[in-house]
């Protein structure tokens, strides 16, 4: 419990300190910040399962922290690399995608072992959530000042995988409110790159932005680690 605390703390103040540096250039030395941020929050999960045992729940929610910092790593080298940002952000933003995919399949068996009843008709509803948001999100991008480009496509079906998967963790947690700590985190999540398509396709170079992003990304990954303390399967 004590760890889990601890590196949850550690994992938001490297955040903090990444963002200071960050804010005034991306180097090494930001990308360094930033890693071992993503790793705090991962040990953060790692000594949550030694506090409640390990299952197939909260390892694979390991699984998609560790897709997430490895997506943090290639996000920032977008930064630092410009030249080949489009290239960086695809492998990037799948990386993020298939973290998703590895939460959806905790969320999956926490869902067959304690509330299967609701299982197929969930995630049906859930699916057709995430088509409306997508489209809400994807249709007056112009006119809110957002230019996808070539990203498109990619954004698209990141922006569904991402809402169906925020989606589904509430869907879960109003049958069984201990999974809500795992369900606000992907909220916060969803808030997160919200300020992110602000600033890779408007234009927002705000550096108050660089801090609102990523102190929202780095609560909900601590928030999605913490919650294996409180995720059990009898």
């Amino acid at each position: 419990m004590i760890g889990t605390i601890l590196f949850g703390a550690f994992s938001m103040v490297f955040c903090i300190l990444f963002c200071i540096f960050r804010a005034k250039k991306a180097n090494v030395l930001s990308l360094a910040l930033k890693t071992i941020s993503s790793v705090c929050f991962i040990l953060c999960g790692i000594f949550a399962i030694k506090t409640m045992g390990s299952n197939n729940v909260n390892l694979l929610i390991i699984a998609g922290l560790v897709l997430g910092l490895i997506g943090d790593i290639i996000l920032d080298l977008k930064i630092m690399y410009p030249d080949q940002g489009n290239q960086y952000f695809i492998v990037g933003t799948s990386s993020f995608a298939i973290g998703h995919v590895f939460y959806f399949l905790a969320v999956l068996f926490y869902n067959t072992a304690v509330v299967p009843a609701i299982m197929p008709w969930n995630i049906l509803i859930c699916i057709g959530v995430a088509i409306v948001l997508t489209l809400g999100i994807m249709l007056p991008s112009k006119k809110l000042g957002l230019n996808f480009g070539k990203m498109i496509y990619i954004v698209a079906l990141y922006s569904f995988i991402l809402t169906f998967m925020m989606a589904y963790a509430i869907s879960i947690a109003i049958f069984n409110p201990i999974f809500w700590i795992f369900a606000v985190g992907m909220i916060v999540f969803f808030l997160s790159d919200l300020v992110l398509s602000l600033q890779y396709f408007g234009g927002n170079t705000s550096k108050s932005l660089i801090y609102v992003n990523h102190i929202l990304y780095y609560a909900a990954q601590i928030l999605i680690a913490i919650s294996v303390l409180f995720i059990t399967i009898a």
